[in-house]
Order: C-alpha cells, then structure tokens, then sequence
C-alpha cells in the first residue's frame, strides 16, 4: 500500500498535512504483515484455532469469536491454507463443486491483500465433469470435479486456466481463502462436497500429501488479525470539530464505497479533507483478506440520531438457490449482502442479511431493512410487514460506542449487462448517483414513528 503527497501537489493546506501524518500512523499497523514466518513451526496453532487436517485451517466464521475477524459475512464460511511453496514445486488442489451459491479460491501473500483469484464460474471442470455454477447448469449434477493449481510466482499478464499465484515474500507465508457462500439448505458449511484435496509435485518430481506434504510446506495455523490500536482509532473518532460521539457517522445516513484504507481513514475528518485524500490517492486496494469478487460500501451510523436506520432501495436480481434449485438461474448480480460489524479496532462482523432473505415488496424488487438494537426493534420491522430486521451489535463499534456501529454492503460478481452495482462506483462520491434505485438510502427515526407507518409498512 502507498500514500504519497506533497506540498507541490496540494499548496496551502498545513491542516491537511496532520490529517496525512494521522493517516499513514494509522496504516501502519496495516503494513506489517500478517503472514506467519517461515520458522514458525508445521502445524503451529497458538490460538487454537478449528483445522481441517494439517493443511486446512477453519472453518472461519462469524459465529466463532476466534475466527470472526476481518469482516466475515453470516452466510459464509471459509477455509484457509498457510504456507512456503518449496522453489519449482506446484501445488494442486482436487474437489468438487460445493452445492452452493457461490464458491472461490483467492491467494493471499503478506498483506491480506489479494494476490490472484478464482471464482467457481472461472474454473475448468475435470474431463467428463460439468460446473455446475454456470447458468443453465443442472446443480445436483454428480460428475462435479475440478482440479486448480497454485504457483509460487507473481500473476502473469495473461494467468493459466484453472491456475492461482502467489509469490513468495522473504519471511512470510503465502496464503489460500477457499470461500462457500450460502450453501444449500441441509448440505453444511462446505456445501455438501467436502474441502478440496492438496498434493504437492517437488521440482524433482516427487509428489507429496498428507503430513508429508505439511511439512515440505511448513503448513500451519498462525493466523492473527490486522486490529486498529485502541488509541489511533480514538484518535480518528476525536479528530478536533467533529462530535467523538457518533464521527463518522452522519445525520444524513450515507454509503460509501471502499476504495483504500488512507481514504476510509479520512472520512473521519472534514469533507474537505475526505476529497483531499481523494485526490492523493484513488486507488482501488484491497486490505483484511477481501474477495477479488466482491465490492464493497460501508455506511456508519449512530443511534444518537434516532432510535432506529430505515434502509430502503433496490434489490438486485440473482439466483434463488438455498431449497436447492434445480438449474443455477441467472441474475443481475451473483450475491448482495448487509451487515452490521464493528469497527477496525475488532474487524468483527454481528449480524448479515442476504439478497434472499431480505422480503420484496413489488414488482421493482424494492425493500426495506430495518436496523436497531434489539431493545428498540418495532413491533411492523418483520417479513409479514414487509420489513427485514437486521440486528444492530449491542457492543456497538467494539471500542466503547454502544450506539455506534457501521453497515456493510457486499457486491458479489454483477453481470455485464448490469451497471448499478457496487463495481460501478468511480469515486467515493457517486454511490447514489451511479447506483440510482439501487443504491441503499438510510433515515433515521423513532421506533414509535416506524410502527406509526403500519402493517404492511408504507415508507410514505
């Protein structure tokens, strides 16, 4: 990650120059990385974390306190591999399609950022095997293998079918995420076909699995979280003008996209200033383990300005698969998601409403989610009213607000012909223009002015 500036480019504005030293202190702890050495012992789990066998570590989910970090949604489940690719070997990782919405592969080097990726719909099934996660497919399709390799190397231009990079960093392990998102009801976590099988081709052409392999790799389980120290997070949230209460939530409930972490950072401070880091640095970065296949928005808010946020837009199409569809439909996007989750200091994730839970209220697919603490939620905020309720985290941000949290907004893989997702936004700016009805507008009210509006809920 980089964030650079200078009084060349930006004259006159000594203010801004302490909101860039708050920032790049606040990257900092962004910039050491996560990846476990390669001394650390095979097999090392000092957090005692749930493993699949010694390669395989989780599952990861939000439901675990020592796996909810770094933003897990409710409806997914992941599996992580840690490791040091021996010079010229090649890793390769059997399985079968998961009966399930979506599924992906992304390698990780010593960031948690992304270094390559995968989604099921990219993958080559083996000969005489069908995806059955393309359009049209038949889902509960028996011959469902794939086969993926992952090299030691950095991306080429043009990567190979079926193949993951990531390239090896003096002291660091390399890392896998295979993601499961909403599996068919009944078929577990992993969607019915278990975790994909590694083995391991040495440059000699030895081939290697089981603990065997483990210990060539030095697979282990180390995994630690990037957390925001306490006092840089209060030090955004006490920036001089704004309120410490709620900053940096507004009045005027808003989304943002996410763009990078000096920007996230700088909507703490003034809109002017929020601009100023705009223009420094508009790069699209991803931090805390993202999925290539995702976009992101993040809308903070504070209960100081009503009692309970009223969510209202557009919801995209996508496949209905959780009974277990027959064919993978088609749709404007593969998956949409809101959560409730805390703040850097935690990066945990309280509570997640996907696309098909949500109740459609007509035939323009609008909706309406309701979000509060559970104290607080109105007696019409149910499917019946048409309202979904989605539970605000009683422990608020994590840091010491318990009425102040943030809303994140998931974007998973729109289709070519849609352009009002997240992946269209340009700017931390334009949400709503380039969204239009699709974008997720937030008002603030009292419980008792929500339940006012009837059953069925009526926003006007």
């Amino acid at each position: 990650m980089s964030y650079t500036t200078s009084s060349g480019s930006l004259p006159g504005r000594p203010r801004f120059f302490a909101v860039v030293v708050t920032v790049l202190a606040a990257c900092a702890w962004m910039a050491a990385p996560t990846g476990a050495s390669v001394d650390t012992p095979t097999g090392y789990n000092p957090k005692g974390l749930p493993t699949a066998g010694c390669f395989w570590t989780g599952p990861f989910t939000a439901d675990n306190p020592k796996t909810n970090a770094a933003y897990p949604g409710t409806e997914i489940t992941y599996w992580g591999a840690k490791f040091v690719t021996p010079p010229g070997s090649v890793l390769t990782l059997k399985g079968r399609f998961p009966h399930a919405r979506y599924s992906s592969f992304n390698t990780y080097e010593s960031d948690g950022a992304s270094a390559s990726s995968l989604s099921d719909r990219q993958i080559r099934p083996d000969r005489g095997s069908i995806n059955p996660s393309r359009p049209g497919r038949n889902r509960s399709a028996k011959n469902r293998r794939f086969t993926v390799r992952a090299l030691g190397q950095a991306p080429p231009v043009k990567p190979a079918r079926n193949t993951l990079y990531a390239e090896p960093k003096p002291g660091f392990s390399q890392d896998i995420l295979y993601r499961v998102y909403i599996p068919d009801r009944g078929r577990g976590r992993a969607g019915g076909t278990g975790l994909p099988r590694p083995s391991l081709r040495l440059a000699d052409g030895t081939t290697l699995t089981g603990q065997a392999l483990c210990d060539s790799m030095n697979s282990n389980h180390d995994y630690a979280g990037s957390l925001m120290p306490l006092s840089t997070y209060q030090s955004l949230v006490g920036t001089p003008g704004k309120d410490p209460a709620s900053n940096p939530a507004l009045a005027r409930f808003e989304f943002f996209k996410y763009f990078n972490l000096p920007n996230l950072f700088a909507r703490f401070q003034t809109e002017d200033r929020w601009h100023q880091a705009w223009e420094s640095n508009p790069a699209e970065e991803g931090t805390q383990y993202n999925n290539n296949d995702a976009r992101y928005m993040i809308g903070p808010y504070s209960f100081r300005f009503g009692e309970v946020l009223a969510v209202r837009g557009r919801m995209p199409s996508t496949p209905r698969t959780l009974g277990g569809s027959k064919r993978t439909g088609a749709g404007q996007m593969v998956e949409w998601d809101m959560c409730t989750i805390q703040s850097l200091v935690t990066t945990k994730t309280y509570r997640c409403l996907f696309d098909q839970q949500v109740p459609i209220r007509n035939r323009r697919r609008d909706y309406v989610v309701l979000v509060s603490l559970a104290g607080n939620r109105p007696a019409n905020a149910t499917r019946k009213c048409g309202v979904a309720w989605l539970a605000a985290d009683p422990e608020g941000d994590g840091a010491g607000r318990t009425d102040a949290g943030q809303l994140l907004n998931r974007n998973i893989l729109p289709s070519p012909g849609f352009r009002r997702s997240i992946w269209d936004v340009t700017t931390p700016f334009n949400a709503e223009q380039t969204m239009g009805p699709y974008y997720p507008k937030g008002t603030y009210m009292d419980k008792v002015e929500f339940e006012s509006r009837g059953c069925p809920f009526r926003w006007k």
